[in-house]
Parts: C-alpha cells; sequence; structure tokens
C-alpha cells in the first residue's frame, strides 16, 4: 500500500511540474549582443578592429556583411567598431529575418 502512494505521488509530482513548465510563457531566444561582441574582439579592448571582423567573418558567413560594410558602419573614421555603431548599423537595417525567409 506504501508503494501505492509514493507511485502515486511520483505520479502527481511529474504531472504538476510538466503542467506548470508548459503554462509558463515562452521566451523567443534573444541574441547575445554583449557575448558576440566580446566573442569577436579578440583583443578585449572594447572595440572591433577590421582585423577582428575579418577574422570572425572567416568563421561565421553572416559576419561577411559587417566585414564588406566596416567602411560605412564606422561613423567616427577611427578605424574600429563600437557598440554604438554596431547598434545604429542594425537599426538602419531594419528587423532580421529569420531563417526560411520569413520576418
Amino acid at each position: 500500500m506504501m508503494k501505492h502512494f509514493l507511485v502515486a505521488g511520483l505520479l502527481m509530482t511529474t504531472l504538476v511540474s510538466v503542467k506548470t513548465y508548459a503554462q509558463q510563457p515562452q521566451q523567443p531566444q534573444q541574441h547575445d549582443r554583449e557575448g558576440f561582441f566580446k566573442k569577436i574582439d579578440t583583443d578585449g579592448d572594447g572595440k572591433l578592429s577590421k582585423a577582428e571582423v575579418d577574422a570572425a567573418a572567416k568563421d561565421n558567413k553572416r559576419l561577411s556583411k559587417l566585414s564588406e560594410n566596416f567602411t560605412a558602419i564606422d561613423t567616427n573614421k577611427d578605424s574600429f567598431l563600437d557598440k554604438d555603431e554596431l547598434k545604429a548599423y542594425r537599426k538602419s537595417q531594419g528587423p532580421r529575418k529569420k531563417e526560411g525567409g520569413n520576418k
């Protein structure tokens, strides 16, 4: 009899946990922009050089656009991209399309 209560208790706990998880609103995955920046900023100086962007673009095709447009994105013409310049560039590009061509 004690076994039945134990099994029933475990089953109820599992069902409640699953139901609670299913009811929680799922957050869309946010891009980790800080992590992205730090990964490319290999010397840790808080800005991206053309060499850092080019090196990252070799490993990631999506970064090739950043590399190609480096001069245009570098609005203060200091030969580096900072977080504000990247933010302005992203904003000027409008919403990104998801995989498959849907917005």
